[in-house]
């Protein structure tokens, strides 16, 4: 091995010689520097991950001003429900303190909650918030024994330190049509006031109200930019005074004036509405809905510290679990990258393929098909799946509903992928000399080798498992997840995992193919660009199209108008519930797009990063929904 050099004269007429070392020494200091790198960006997400998740579980307990614990309630019939106990410091059997029984929405868990229950725990409240069945932590199937709401109100009205006579209730969406309208149904005397969190008394979209029948004290919280404002029978959120769900409980046929109350608390019969400038899932994160909560507890029930409703500190709470979020998402690029360069995984490390793609002209219509391509089919999949049956209905195998949307969605895409890659293959690409080699999907002259494929599924499980168990002992301990607003990334439980092993292979029918596309047919620059500017423009392309969709619906939303899509029930439910489920994929897909350009760049093959992707998405998926049918 021997080195270059050369001569160069200077303005002054000196000569200097300059060594250039040899291209495999050069190898050798860029490799070590590479792996420099890695372990900073490894040790800074593992940081991130501990860092964020301890400033969210001080903050979680009030500040430190509240202990939270994790328990089981074991109501009727052998259902189980799960939830977090927040109790003030000081609170005793002698100085017992008002109660707070909370509960989220449908296809959310009790963590989705925990800035308002935080709130209420500063302000003196003993707060139960719980999952309901099907959800979470808590068995069985969504909907059954009441959504879980009567054995958590008769739970909070065990403990000696609550104030039985001074308890309410709070639901946000299902939560409160569904396990606060039964708890109260189910122990009308337990509770002495209620807040409807985006949320009504009956069932969205029926006009029967008599299970709104006798509610003491209830006050509503609609968002003028709901994306479900067919909930309570009308075009739009900001249409709600006018709802002829919610005025007869008012018990009035004049529109509502918002912010007035109506009725007697010492009655039990005080109505308000409440209109901020929201949408449905923003209220779970919104100050201004945590603060209207506050504002009718305090003015419904007697105890606590009157706190100012405004005065809340949970942002910060977020600002941990979006850093721990980060954090893991960073893990799966620098923990990869170590792996890659250790004994057992080496191997894989090969260079890139000859890209035999599209370009010019080509490259922009194959981009614009791979975007559009999923938006364009959205709809029409939430309204044949998303609520509740279509042709893909919950059971055995694949128990989660929401999850099913997504994977109806996964495999029909999929499908129209594969066949578009054989036909770009069949008449473009192969007459430009393009194999399954150059699509990364096959080795030089050897064809695929299945001991490298499931080598790459080992190290895509080597990559996920320590990031899980990392996540567990994190929730264990200090009971907060990893999460960003609507974007969580939570632990699971055994039936959960049950469902996650059920939905890995239809989602892979999704992965595998988008893969090829990114590393085969739609590599900007043919491959000539830098591995951050490559997983830049893959991430925009595979996000492009869902973004365009999300502002189509939100655009009319934030100016005062119904969602474009549809009036009758059917379509306006599905736009609504599809608009909220596209938003955390503006996170997901770029996370997506980066992997697999990250390790098509490192391996030159797909496999790890379409089963990296497969496992990762489909982890957070079936951590996070609920089960349509017990499991």
């Amino acid at each position: 091995m021997t080195s270059t050099s050369t001569s160069t004269t200077g303005g002054n007429g000196t000569t200097a010689t300059v060594i250039t070392p040899p291209p495999e020494q050069r190898a050798v200091v860029d490799s070590r520097r590479a792996r420099t790198g890695l372990s900073r960006l490894l040790v800074m997400s593992i940081v991130l991950m501990l860092a964020g998740s301890l400033l969210a579980s001080w903050l979680n307990s009030a500040a430190g001003t509240a202990a939270v614990k994790d328990i089981k309630i074991f109501g009727t019939n052998g259902y189980i429900t799960s939830a977090y106990l927040y109790t003030p410091a000081g609170v005793t059997a002698q100085k017992a303190a008002p109660g707070i029984v909370v509960f989220h929405g449908l296809n959310n868990q009790k963590d989705y909650m925990s800035n308002t229950a935080l709130e209420f725990a500063r302000r003196g409240f003993v707060v139960l918030s719980a999952d309901m069945t099907g959800h979470g932590y808590s068995n069985g199937a969504n909907g059954e024994n009441g959504f879980g709401g009567p054995d958590a109100l008769r739970y909070i009205r065990t403990l000696p330190i609550v104030d039985k006579n001074n308890i309410g209730l709070i639901g946000m969406s299902q939560g409160g049509f569904g396990p606060v309208t039964a708890a109260a149904q189910a122990v009308p005397d337990g509770y002495k006031s209620i807040f409807y969190m985006e949320s009504e008394c009956t069932a969205p979209g029926v006009p029967n109200l008599q299970s709104c029948q006798g509610l003491k004290n209830v006050a509503f919280n609609i968002g003028t930019a709901t994306e479900l404002g067919v909930m309570v029978l009308v075009p739009k959120g900001s249409d709600a005074p006018n709802s002829p769900v919610v005025k007869p409980v008012f018990g009035t046929s004049d529109p509502i004036k918002v912010g007035q109350l109506y009725g007697s608390i010492a009655d039990g019969t005080a109505r308000i509405l409440y209109q901020p400038y929201e949408t449905h899932p923003e209220s779970t994160d919104s100050p201004v809905a945590i603060a209207n909560a506050i504002d009718w507890m305090q003015q419904t029930l007697d105890g606590g510290n009157n706190l100012a409703p405004t005065d809340q500190i949970w942002p910060w709470k977020v600002f941990g679990t979006t850093v721990a979020l980060v954090g893991a998402f960073l893990f799966l690029f620098a923990f990869g990258g170590q792996l890659l360069c250790s004994r057992v995984f080496a191997p894989l490390s090969e260079p890139v393929p000859a890209f035999r793609g599209f370009t010019g002209m080509g490259w922009w219509i194959a981009a614009l098909i791979t975007t559009a391509l999923g938006p364009l089919l959205y709809l029409w999949v939430w309204q044949n799946v998303g609520l509740g049956g279509g042709f893909v209905a919950p059971n055995a195998l694949w128990p989660q509903n929401f999850t099913n949307v997504y994977m109806v969605w996964a495999v029909v895409v999929g499908l129209i992928a594969l066949a578009l890659i054989w036909v770009n293959h069949r008449f473009f690409t192969a007459r430009l000399g393009g194999t399954a080699v150059n699509y990364g999907l096959a080795w030089e002259e050897r064809g695929v080798i299945w001991s490298r494929v499931w080598h790459s599924l080992v190290l895509a499980l080597a990559i996920i498992a320590p990031l899980y168990v990392i996540l567990l002992l994190v929730n264990s301990v200090w009971m907060v997840d990893f999460r960003a607003w609507v974007v969580a990334l939570m632990p699971m439980s055994p039936v959960r995992f049950q469902a996650f092993l059920g939905y890995l292979i239809p989602f892979a029918i999704f992965f595998i193919p988008e893969s090829v596309i990114f590393a085969g047919f739609i590599r900007p620059r043919s491959g000539n660009v830098s591995l951050a500017g490559e997983m830049v423009i893959s991430s925009v392309v595979l996000t492009l199209g869902a973004l365009v969709w999300i502002l189509l619906a939100y655009i009319p939303l934030f100016a005062g108008q119904a969602m474009i899509f549809g009036s009758d029930f059917g379509t306006a439910a599905a736009a609504g519930l599809g608009a909220i489920y596209y938003i955390p994929l503006l996170v997901v897909w770029p996370v997506v797009a980066c992997l697999y350009t990250y390790y098509f760049r490192k391996t030159g093959h797909i496999y790890t990063g379409a089963f990296l992707a497969t496992l990762f998405v489909v982890w957070m998926l079936a951590a996070f929904a609920d089960f349509a049918v017990t499991p």
